[in-house]
This record gives C-alpha cells, sequence and structure tokens, in this order.
C-alpha cells in the first residue's frame, strides 16, 4: 500500500506540475493584457462608430482593411480600386510591403506602431484607427489577415475591429495579442502628414517621412517636416530634414528660412551655421554666406569640414542684395 501510495503521490504531483506549466505557459502568451490589467488604462473603453466598413470578399482582406483607413483619412478610394495595387494572386492575399507603399502613393502616412498594446490602445482612445495583421492559424500552417482595430472595452476585457465581413468583429484582447504577436505585432496608424500619431516618436516619424521623400512624395514628406518641427519644436532634427528637402529641390530661399530660424534657435550649433552657409551662397548673398561660414568656425575651430566651407566661401565673388539677411553670431 505504502508503494501505491507513492506512486498516486507522485502521479499528482506530476499533474499538478504539468498543470502549472500550461498555466505559465498560457500567462506567457499574453504578457501585454497581463500587463494592461495590472495598470489601469484611461479610458476604459472607446469605439470610433464613424469609421467606414467595406466587407471582403475572398482573400480581399487587405484591400478591404486598406480602403477602410483611408477613406477614414478623406480619401475616397474602393477595395476594387486598391486591389491591383497590393492583391498578389500568387499569393492569394497582400505583402505588408504593398500596403505601406499604397498608403504613400495616396499621400498618406504609415506610420509603424510599436509593438505595445498599450500604444494599440492609445492611438484608438485619440481617434486612430489602427491597421493590424494577424496570423489566425498557427505558425506552422499561418493564416493571415489584415483589419482594423476600432474599439475597445478593458472592463470586458474585448477588442473591437472591422474585420472581414464583420462591422464590429468582438474578440477579446488575450486572443487578439496571440493573433497579433504571430506576425511579430505588425501595426500602422495611416495618419495626413501634418497629423501626428498620439503615440509617435520622432525618430520613426522622421524615418516615415524621409521613406515619403525618398520614393518621390516630397510634398507629404515637405508636411511631415513640418508637423514634426512643431510637435518637437525642441529638437532641430526636423528642421534639418526640411531644410535639405528644399535643398535638393533647388528652392534654397526656403532652405535658407528654415535654416535661420534653426540658427537662432540653436546658435551655438556650428553645424547649422555651416550648412546655411551654402543656402545663402545660392540665393546670391555671398557675404552673408561667408559671415555664417565664419561664424561656424568660430565655434567649431577644429573641424576639417567647417574649414573647408569657409576657404569655399572666401573664394567667391562677394556679392550682395538688399533682401540678404542679417547674420548674427552669438559670442
Amino acid at each position: 500500500m505504502q508503494t501505491d501510495n507513492r506512486s498516486l503521490y507522485t502521479q499528482l504531483r506530476l499533474g499538478v506540475l504539468i498543470l502549472l506549466s500550461l498555466l505559465l505557459t498560457a500567462c506567457s502568451h499574453t504578457p501585454q493584457t497581463n500587463l494592461l490589467n495590472q495598470q489601469p488604462f484611461e479610458p476604459v473603453q472607446a469605439e470610433l462608430d464613424d469609421v467606414p466598413f467595406f466587407p471582403q470578399t475572398q482573400y480581399q482582406c487587405g484591400p478591404a482593411a486598406l480602403a477602410t483607413v483611408m477613406q477614414y483619412r478623406g480619401v475616397d478610394i474602393t477595395p476594387d480600386q486598391l486591389t491591383d495595387q497590393v492583391y498578389i494572386p500568387q499569393k492569394q492575399g497582400s505583402l505588408q510591403i504593398e500596403m505601406v507603399a499604397a498608403t504613400r502613393k495616396q499621400g498618406l502616412m504609415p506610420y509603424p506602431l510599436a509593438p505595445k498594446m498599450n500604444d494599440l490602445l492609445t492611438e484608438v482612445a485619440n481617434g486612430n484607427p489602427v491597421l493590424v495583421m494577424q496570423n489566425l492559424g498557427y505558425n506552422w500552417k499561418p493564416f493571415w489577415h489584415y483589419a482594423v482595430v476600432i474599439g475597445f472595452d478593458i472592463n470586458s476585457q474585448e477588442l473591437i475591429l472591422r474585420s472581414g465581413e464583420t462591422k464590429r468583429w468582438q474578440t477579446t484582447l488575450k486572443t487578439f495579442e496571440r493573433t497579433w504577436a504571430r506576425t511579430d505585432h505588425w501595426a500602422l496608424v495611416i495618419v495626413r502628414p501634418e497629423q501626428i500619431p498620439a503615440t509617435a516618436n520622432m525618430p520613426a516619424w522622421l524615418q516615415t517621412a524621409y521613406d515619403a521623400e525618398k520614393t518621390g512624395q516630397h510634398k507629404t514628406a515637405e508636411q511631415a517636416y513640418i508637423a514634426a518641427m512643431e510637435h518637437w519644436s525642441e529638437h532641430q532634427q526636423a528642421g534639418i530634414a526640411l531644410a535639405n528637402l528644399y535643398y535638393q529641390q533647388e528652392r534654397f530661399d526656403k532652405s535658407d528660412t528654415v535654416y535661420g530660424q534653426l540658427t537662432e534657435q540653436f546658435p551655438y550649433d556650428a553645424s547649422l551655421w555651416n550648412n546655411r552657409a551654402y543656402s545663402l551662397k545660392d540665393i546670391g548673398c555671398h557675404q552673408t554666406a561667408l559671415a555664417s561660414a565664419s561664424c561656424a568656425t568660430r565655434l567649431a575651430p577644429d573641424d576639417k569640414n567647417i574649414q573647408s566651407t569657409f576657404q569655399e566661401m572666401l573664394l567667391l565673388e562677394p556679392l550682395t542684395h538688399n533682401s540678404c539677411p542679417k547674420i548674427n553670431c552669438p559670442d
């Protein structure tokens, strides 16, 4: 009997360990939802009722989801118009890169959301639907799906999506997290370039703007850089990006205007004075360009690049005109 008791005890102990292991594994699959429940989130409920809905046809969740967000942003477009841009018949679906490219083509910003449930809910709470990718199957047998998150309810632990053929698909936060995690938490906040998402960080926003610039969407990039200058006014990177864009477009007067603002706000940054020398040169303000280069030299006398600029400006003819700005180099 003692042997049987020990055997029974061992089996019970093993069963408890297996159960605990399964519970721990289940918890580990939804760490963000678990964290969300431990740290109160405000508001507890939000829903964007005015987000359009396009029921998808077979394998057409990509065009349907993309049209949903684009129409919300004021772009008059339908899933059928997007199909040729994003749908790949051989794959019976749409790739993320095509979704991003189609978004840029409409003059919108496909801002990549950080892989955080908290950020996703924050965007929705601030009026921004979120385009997400889910794997509704398994890692070994995936079933890819695009949907748009338009609401949530923390108390009922639910997320609300425009999904498939259902206008108001409700799923649990934990179920969504699992399906979202299988796509490496891929999500886009699609906004107009003058509208910065609630959770945006400056480097990611500027990279998204630069990607638009590289693909020929110069107006989109310009508006995004201007918005960033206002939003992150304590930093100079957005202004430099905008000034460089203007310079490459040979809009030298606009480039110099931006550099003028930057040198006024950040007067001890030698690189700004150095760059401004070139925009001044190209608007015919050679003497002022030399003064700007001289200022850069005073601030960074050992910088070889700045020394080279100063020597280049010294060789210019001493041209000027009444509209040339004054240079106020800091003491």
